[in-house]
């Protein structure tokens, strides 16, 4: 038999390289959707190997390997998610013939999307360090053949035509937006066609905790932001350790059983934090009483308030969301606390997660890479002995842009003895070693006690010498003004936690504070 592992490259630039939050929304549900669940059994079918493919059989079934039970059969799934998908053939010929067809039809339907394959012979449902070192072999090919050439994944510009303006690419559909059109290439098209058709997957993905008066929108400015403080939040979470896990599976039976396990946990922990934001804006007395934006059903004529989140990626451990700038942080924190909270074939797993708040009008990807490093910079932390859930977060209120470190050194640290970044984190957001509650408690502080001008005086002074600073904190006692946690200086080690404190103020309701 032969295996063959369908790998799905640059998922993140291939959803989030476009600045148009539709396109975002249609490249998600392509890879979410269609790269695997549809266009597979239709290669197979178009390659002559299978003219009907059970999708779900491995996830129900993780121990029965059909090409062992059923003679007859020439292909099974052995898993799908993660971003890849393992097909094993009966015959090696079968297997070529079908990366043929996908490559056609993914070249066809969906241009741009970037495949690499990994092929060996000789696969056996073997158990143990057997079945490891062949998944290990496979991988390893896998690599081979992604970095042994460019793959053409986009058709061949005729000179004739005119460039699209969102993608550079040739002008070959036409889309009408209200009552004009505009000329595009096949691959803004092939995203943006199916826009409508993913607001109603995901609406039936969460249809009992959105229900009939709630809606999701696909543009990033009807959140209902405050015109003054149009913002947005882009948070980006992933698990902890999930990629050993499954190095770890012992036979695809096992494989098997965490794939579905994973897929079904992404789900699940949305449900929980959907339920959780529809609640914000229930009741008597809601938490939250923003004025959110109202859109008309097409299909039935009902007014629905469109909820001030979208989510982007529902990918096993790997979740990806954009919301009003003010939730931002908070509702990665919820986020965070749903997924340690939800296990995975009966085991919990930590998350590290990334918050780039940024204007509305920001270009999306630069803001999605913020957010990206960002979740690197939180998950340090939280290797080895350490653990634990960790949140890092950045508001870019003046545009600054480049990498991450780049625009801490720039932007955000002072020089001068006993100085050094303003902006502190990661943040733990779980157990007896979380960061995160004193954060909470310096925002209540200055929220409830210290007048907002003297609040805007302190930020300033974090930036001032020796002298300023040491006259703000004699008025400030003078006015009986503590610091919060019991503070008595500004900076201690080259640190000060009250920059964040007092930053985040405009961006996290405060009677969402613990």
């Amino acid at each position: 038999m032969t295996s063959l592992i369908i790998d799905t490259l640059s998922i993140q630039f291939y959803i989030f390289g476009s600045n148009k939050l539709k396109e975002n929304i249609g490249s998600s549900y392509i890879i979410e959707k269609l790269v695997y669940k549809k266009m597979i059994p239709r290669a197979l079918k178009e390659a002559g190997v299978a003219q009907e493919l059970s999708l779900e059989a491995w996830r129900t079934h993780p121990e029965t390997y059909r090409l062992d039970s059923f003679p007859e059969e020439r292909v099974e799934v052995g898993y799908m998610g993660g971003g890849n998908a393992l097909l094993i053939f009966r015959e090696k010929e079968d297997a070529l013939k079908f990366v043929k067809s996908y490559s056609r039809l993914l070249l066809a339907h969906f241009p741009g999307l970037k495949t690499a394959f990994g092929l060996l012979e000789g696969f056996q449902y073997q158990q143990g360090e057997a079945y490891k070192a062949f998944r290990r072999k496979l991988n390893e090919n896998l690599i081979q053949n992604r970095n042994a050439s460019a793959v053409q994944v986009l058709p061949l510009k005729h000179g004739i035509v005119e460039d699209c303006p969102w993608t550079n690419e040739a002008q070959e559909k036409t889309i009408r937006e209200g009552n004009t059109s505009r000329e595009i290439s096949k691959m803004a098209w092939s995203r943006l066609s199916l826009v409508k058709d993913a607001q109603e997957a995901l609406l039936a993905d969460f249809d009992d905790e959105v229900g009939d008066m709630f809606t999701f929108t696909d543009e990033l400015d009807k959140f209902g932001q405050p015109d003054d403080k149009g913002y947005i939040a882009i948070v980006h979470a992933d698990g902890n350790g999930m990629g050993q896990c499954f190095i770890d599976c012992q036979s695809l039976a096992d494989t098997r059983k965490l794939s579905a396990g994973v897929a079904n946990y992404a789900i699940e922990v949305m449900e929980k934090l959907m339920t959780y934001l529809v609640s914000l804006f229930q009741g008597d007395k809601p938490k939250l009483d923003w004025k959110l934006e109202v859109e008309i059903d097409e299909d039935t004529g009902k007014r629905k308030r469109i909820l001030p989140i979208r989510p982007l990626i529902i990918g096993g451990d790997d979740i990806t969301f954009v919301c009003e700038g003010r939730l931002g942080v908070h509702l990665a924190e919820k986020l965070l606390d749903y997924m340690h909270q939800t296990p995975i074939n009966g085991k919990n797993i930590h998350a590290c997660a990334g918050v780039a708040i940024v204007h509305t009008k920001y270009p999306f990807y630069k803001a999605y890479q913020l957010t990206e490093e960002l979740t690197k910079r939180a998950k340090k932390p939280s290797r080895g002995q350490v653990g634990g859930s960790w949140l890092h977060y950045m508001i870019s209120t003046g545009g600054f842009s480049g990498p991450l470190e780049d625009i801490i050194a720039d932007q955000f640290t002072v020089a001068g003895a006993g100085r050094g970044k303003l902006k502190s984190g990661p943040y733990r957001v779980d157990g007896k070693a979380a960061t995160l509650p004193l954060l909470h408690t310096g925002m209540k502080v200055f929220a409830t006690q210290w007048p907002r001008n003297k609040v805007k005086d302190l930020r300033d002074a974090l930036r001032r010498d020796d002298a300023h600073q040491n006259y703000f904190l004699t008025e400030m006692d003078a006015r009986k003004l503590s610091l919060p946690n019991n503070g008595k200086a500004l900076w201690e080690k080259g640190k000060t936690p009250y920059y964040d404190m007092i930053e985040l103020l405009d961006f996290y309701p405060e009677n969402l504070l613990p």
